[in-house]
């Protein structure tokens, strides 16, 4: 009996990883492609905030986490943002030495005048302004754009007058490499530590919250991640349809004893 529990647990991880789990070559027009253990985009070129042009390699020195986003975003990229604000004054690290977050726009048509904007309103929020040292804003052209998401995995689509495009962080070793995704929008100190303290090693790591990403799909007319129910009921079923099997095969194959 307990191979069947192992077999059925085996199916129904493999069954749920087809649906969520994305690799380089999957046919995906928004959501992250993940890339663990591959390089950024090294040579990309961005506009800081002073504005000048600098190479992604050249802001390296620690481990980083990059987050993508666009500032004129009417959903996710705020509340991703307040995330990012709200962690850096909570994680047991030196924020801006020990690790630092990289805020990129992935929108060509913004400037660093309009990132300068968006980073002193987060800024605000911050009880500790000098926090500020460890997170730097930046816009770049289409074709820079292009390289990191391409490197990173960030698959987008300008939808319905706005762009529709996965909501989480990467994590970067000082060398670049791409080292984990974190899903969501709020993140509990203790993972971006860990996830810092493993890039800073050059760790590869799994996804955090893989499985709300499993259980979350992108709603383009809301702009925002809902709860699939079709997704998650159709892997239940599957699940006990697959256990009913089992149990059926192995008490059909179990020899009937004789009085």
């Amino acid at each position: 009996m307990k191979k069947i529990l192992y077999l059925t647990g085996f199916l129904i991880l493999a069954s749920m990883g087809h649906g969520y789990s994305q690799t380089p070559g999957s046919d995906v027009e928004i959501g992250f492609i993940e890339k663990q253990g591959q390089y950024v985009a090294l040579d990309t070129k961005l506009v800081n905030e002073q504005g000048d042009t600098v190479l992604l390699k050249d802001l390296l020195a620690k481990p980083t986490i990059l987050n993508l986003v666009y500032f004129r975003c009417p959903g996710t990229c705020s509340p991703l943002m307040f995330g990012v604000n709200k962690f850096i004054q909570e994680v047991d690290l030196d924020f801006g030495t020990d690790y630092q977050v990289l805020t990129i726009s992935f929108d060509p048509t913004e400037t660093i005048e309009l990132g300068i904007k968006k980073k002193a309103s987060y800024i605000n929020l911050l009880e500790d302004k000098s926090l500020e040292r460890g997170w730097h804003f930046f816009v770049t052209d289409s074709a820079n754009i292009a390289k990191i998401t391409e490197s990173v995995g960030f698959k987008y689509k300008w939808v319905n007058d706005q762009y529709s495009h996965p909501t989480g962080l990467i994590a970067l070793s000082p060398d670049g490499k791409i080292t984990r995704y974190l899903r969501g929008i709020e993140f509990p100190p203790f993972d971006i530590k860990i996830t810092m303290v493993e890039a800073g090693q050059g760790k590869v790591g799994p996804s955090i919250n893989r499985l709300l990403a499993f259980c979350y799909s992108y709603d383009e007319d809301g702009d925002q991640m809902v709860f699939n129910i079709t997704k998650v009921s159709g892997s239940l079923i599957m699940f006990f349809g697959i256990v009913i099997f089992l149990i059926l095969l192995f008490f059909r194959r179990k020899p009937i004893k004789s009085a």
